[in-house]
């Protein structure tokens, strides 16, 4: 049976009170509506973005905060990859430079004494004026030593591995302990920015647009039916698919690749429909209260189906016509 969704073309629903066993009472006037008729179109849903976690050195995973499904930060660290070959280097640049920084001294404290001593005449200008150039050899030696300690800083700082967005791990490739080379991806996220991807069928290309709200609904969650409205519509056919990003409003939790059905319209026609607090049901029959005359009586009617629609009616296939006074039950 095709999945109907209802859309309200006249409005001019009347509201009354009726005294009725000395109690008030609701009524409204039944008319007709229009109703447009949808067919489910298998699609599936796909990551809106997706992105990977790659090692910029070559190294052992130290350490590994991630496991499959999980959902991570922007900037969290999830892995830590590191070189063992770093971690020496910059201890030997480390004493490096503090071998520089005491020779830096030294060589300020012998300059300031012969200084004095030149000033005197007890010191050739010669030899003062070649100290001077080792001293700012040395300054320019300890600047890019520094300047090194640092860059093989940063590079252990690569070792840390991010996550790139709001995401979920989708899977992960490594264990702790493993050891990895450069440009060797380590996980897989998938975005949960509230847009997911629908791959449809080719042959209904034609059923959507971008900016049109269809009606998405998930057979493996109830049948839950949920709004959504198309994005982007992409030029390309992929494995016989159409591609569409799409916003679900309140958002979407589903796994990736399941199956859902789009509501494709294909049709309009006119029926009754009533709100279901009009509805009441017993041993299995469904009444609605009519008026017959100046009194209201218990009438059976016949539903489209159990379900009520988004907008809380019943469609009705028999036992009301446009123009009957219904009551709400007590």
């Amino acid at each position: 049976m095709a999945i109907i969704e209802m859309r309200a073309l006249f409005v001019s629903a009347m509201s009354a009170l009726a005294v009725s066993g000395g109690a008030l009472a609701q009524t409204l006037t039944v008319e007709e509506s229009i109703v447009v008729d949808y067919r489910p179109v298998i699609a599936r849903i796909e990551a809106g973005d997706t992105a990977t976690a790659r090692s910029r050195l070559q190294g052992v995973v130290t350490r590994l905060n991630a496991v499959e499904g999980q959902i991570v930060k922007a900037g969290e660290v999830v892995a830590v990859v590191t070189d063992e070959m770093i971690t020496p280097q910059l201890s030997a640049l480390s004493s490096r430079i503090e071998g520089l920084k005491s020779q830096v001294r030294q060589s300020e404290e012998d300059i300031a004494r012969n200084e004095g001593l030149e000033a005197r005449g007890f010191y050739p200008r010669a030899r003062l004026d070649d100290e001077r150039t080792t001293l700012d050899v040395l300054r320019r030696t300890l600047a890019s030593t520094e300047a090194e300690r640092r860059a093989l800083s940063a590079r252990e700082g690569e070792g840390r591995i991010l996550a790139p967005a709001d995401a979920h791990i989708t899977d992960v490739n490594v264990v702790q302990g493993s050891v990895v080379s450069p440009g060797e991806v380590l996980m897989s996220f998938a975005t949960v920015n509230g847009v997911v991807r629908l791959a449809l069928p080719e042959r209904h290309a034609s059923s959507i647009a971008e900016g049109e709200t269809i009606s998405l609904r998930l057979p493996s969650r109830s049948d839950e039916v949920r709004t959504a409205t198309i994005m982007r519509i992409y030029p390309e056919l992929r494995q016989g698919s159409v591609i569409a990003d799409a916003t679900v409003q309140g958002g979407l939790t589903a796994f990736f690749g399941e199956r859902v059905d789009v509501l494709a319209p294909v049709g309009e026609r006119r029926a009754i429909r009533i709100p279901k607090d009009y509805v009441s049901t017993r041993f299995g029959v469904d009444f609605v209260r009519v008026a017959v005359g100046e009194r209201f009586i218990d009438a059976p009617v016949a539903l489209a189906g159990p379900l009520i629609d988004d907008q809380d009616q019943y469609e009705i296939l028999s036992g009301l016509k446009p123009g009957d006074k219904i009551q709400k039950p007590e």
